[in-house]
């Protein structure tokens, strides 16, 4: 019970943390959508056409002049004063078309030329809205001023939850304006504060770990964010430790008392023998011997007895000493018999820590080491079973019975094949496991010696899964060209982030195309090869046959933020921050040559060597040898 307590307080701990943290990513994500705002107004603040409507007073000029920027900037709010405080323009859409905004202070801050960032809140069911504010400037004067802003919605906190199981409530006062929780906006419930820490709360029947952050504008507008997690997780890894607590505390039980009555039968058996010789010494029979078929106590033992009959008739006193050692030598027997049975009793004790151990920080290894004993033991039993049926080919009929009832030709025939069966899908559960920790590699902060073809391997076993068919097409088909690669020392975890990148670029592009022509595409294929150059440098070509890209797109594919995904499905990040890893940080060259219709090739160099490197073989070696 005290271990099932302390594991339950660090799953609930645990979790607890994970909603602290992620509680903090979802505030930082809101003050870097508040600092976008901010930026985007100062874009708009800069353009030309912009000052120049503004500078002129005419409404019209000056809405035709903010529409396509509003529509390419996806923001519901455009709003642009005087000086004077008077609106030159505004553009809403959206939920906040028709609803009452409170932005007076925010609008007298923005005809003052302050550039910051703010909350403006809403009258009635209408969302919040994020702003970012900024002067609008000629070269002589200051000509008004620049508000932007996005509802805080559900859509926006969708996107700021990503993938995750949480959810996310966003308040103003003590009204929902946005949630991804329906129940969370039908039920009535009290709002932590955001200075207590994660805690327990029921919504609408179910449980949830929350916490609340809140996100403070310049004017004092306030908008609380309360994060949920689900405590589900929790609850069946609560169940599942209380059943594989059960289960090891009976199987331990059941073999520590196998093993006592196996050795209490054999000790006595033996010492049986030596009874009952004993006893026929005393009758006076001097002839009885004792066969010695072993040399641990109980043979020594014999021995001594055997001793001790001979001598027997020589001298009265060597009969007292010999009888002490019997003594002495019982005393002891008895003494290892206690020892062996408590020796087995702490081995069977220590056998069921290790596992409730081993099931808690790795599940996977534990299933996958107790196969292997299981297969032993069924091996042991069934050999058993078969030697009994050698030796005893006609049992009783209350056996031969309960022989059919159980099938038992069928399980000595079924049993290995699902044993084997649960240890292949075992092996396949650790390549996996090993696959995305050889991707990830975080504790690998500092340049190190590592096999690039193990993190290739790697990222492509992490997305097996979108290479079979998605839509009409055949499964892409991975060629790989592998050449006799040294160990190179980079940032493995940030290679590996590159190779993720563009093989995911790859795979959208075959999608892309099928979308598009709406016809299903022959033989797609994602072709990789390495090579070493110069004997200092190596490369490593990915190319594909799929959608290809114009020489326009291709000359941009690393500018940040640029993408030809829809809205929501990319964030024109991915090649630049490759771009940056691979020239920045590892000193290589990337490049991409591409045609429309025909497919595209990503070629990347980099260095064999750099300074300052750490190699990891080296690093377990003289780890191994201190130890």
């Amino acid at each position: 019970m005290g271990t099932f307590s302390f594991v339950r307080s660090s799953l609930e701990a645990s979790l607890r943390q994970e909603t602290e943290g992620f509680s903090s990513l979802v505030l930082e994500d809101l003050k870097q959508k508040q600092e976008l705002l901010r930026l985007q107004a100062r874009w708009v603040a800069d353009r030309n056409d912009v000052s120049q409507a503004t500078a002129s007073g005419k409404k019209p000029l000056l809405l035709q002049t903010l529409l396509p920027i509003q529509a390419a900037l996806q923001l519901n709010f455009i709003k642009v004063v005087a000086p004077d405080g008077s609106v030159l323009a505004e553009l809403r859409q959206g939920a906040i078309s028709q609803a009452k905004l409170q932005d007076e202070q925010v609008s007298r801050s923005a005809s003052l030329g302050l550039d910051v960032s703010d909350i403006v809140s809403t009258q009635g069911n209408a969302p919040s809205l994020l702003v970012g504010q900024i002067s609008i400037k000629s070269q002589e004067k200051v000509l008004g001023g620049l508000i932007v802003g996005t509802e805080l919605n559900d859509d926006l906190l969708k996107k700021i939850r990503g993938n995750t199981q949480m959810h996310l409530v966003a308040f103003q006062d003590s009204q929902v304006i946005a949630s991804t929780l329906a129940a969370a906006r039908n039920t009535r419930w009290q709002i932590p504060t955001p200075e207590s820490p994660p805690q327990r709360l029921n919504i609408a029947n179910q449980g949830y770990m929350v916490k609340t952050v809140i996100l403070t504008g310049v004017s004092g507008t306030a908008v609380k964010v309360v994060l949920l997690t689900s405590v589900k997780p929790l609850e069946q890894a609560e169940r599942s430790l209380w059943l594989s607590l059960a289960g090891l505390c009976l199987l331990g039980g059941a073999i520590a008392l196998i093993v006592a009555i196996w050795v209490t039968r054999w000790l006595t058996r033996r010492l049986h023998n030596l009874t009952s010789a004993t006893q026929q010494l005393a009758a006076g029979d001097f002839s009885i011997r004792i066969k010695i078929d072993s040399k641990d106590e109980v043979g020594i033992l014999a021995q001594d007895f055997n001793f001790m009959a001979e001598q027997l008739t020589a001298r009265d006193q060597q009969i007292c000493i010999q009888m002490q050692q019997l003594e002495n030598t019982l005393q002891k027997l008895r003494q290892t018999q206690a020892q062996l049975i408590q020796s087995e009793k702490m081995s069977s004790l220590g056998q069921m820590v290790a596992g409730v151990a081993h099931e808690i920080n790795n599940p996977t290894s534990f299933i996958y080491g107790n196969l292997i004993h299981i297969s032993e033991y069924t091996h042991n039993l069934l050999g058993l079973v078969q030697l009994y049926q050698q030796n005893y080919p006609n049992p009783v009929q209350a056996i031969e019975k309960e022989i059919v009832a159980i099938e038992l030709d069928f399980l000595e025939e079924d049993l290995p094949k699902l044993l084997q069966s649960m240890q292949t899908g075992c092996e396949r559960i650790h390549e996996i496991v090993l696959s995305l920790r050889n991707f990830s590699r975080l504790d690998e902060s500092d340049f190190k010696k590592v096999d690039i073809h193990s993190g290739i391997d790697s990222t492509l076993m992490i997305l097996a899964n979108r290479f079979k068919t998605q839509f009409k097409s055949q499964e892409i088909k991975v060629i790989k060209e592998y050449g006799n690669l040294p160990r190179v020392e980079c940032y493995a975890g940030q290679i590996n982030q590159v190779f993720m990148n563009i093989l995911s670029n790859a795979i959208d592009a075959f999608e892309e195309k099928e979308q598009q022509e709406n016809l299903c595409i022959l033989n797609p294929e994602i072709h990789i090869c390495t090579k070493v150059i110069n004997n200092d440098w190596i490369a490593i070509h990915i190319s594909d046959n799929g959608l290809g890209m114009s020489e326009e797109v291709r000359s941009k594919i690393f500018d940040p933020f640029f993408t030809t995904k829809q809205v929501g499905q990319g964030t024109g990040l991915g090649l630049f921050i490759s771009y940056q890893i691979i020239v920045e940080k590892h000193s290589g060259r990337i490049e991409c040559h591409s045609k429309l219709n025909e497919g595209t090739r990503c070629i990347v160099n980099i260095p064999v060597r750099q300074a300052k490197v750490i190699d990891i073989e080296d690093i377990n070696s003289v780890t191994n040898t201190r130890v």
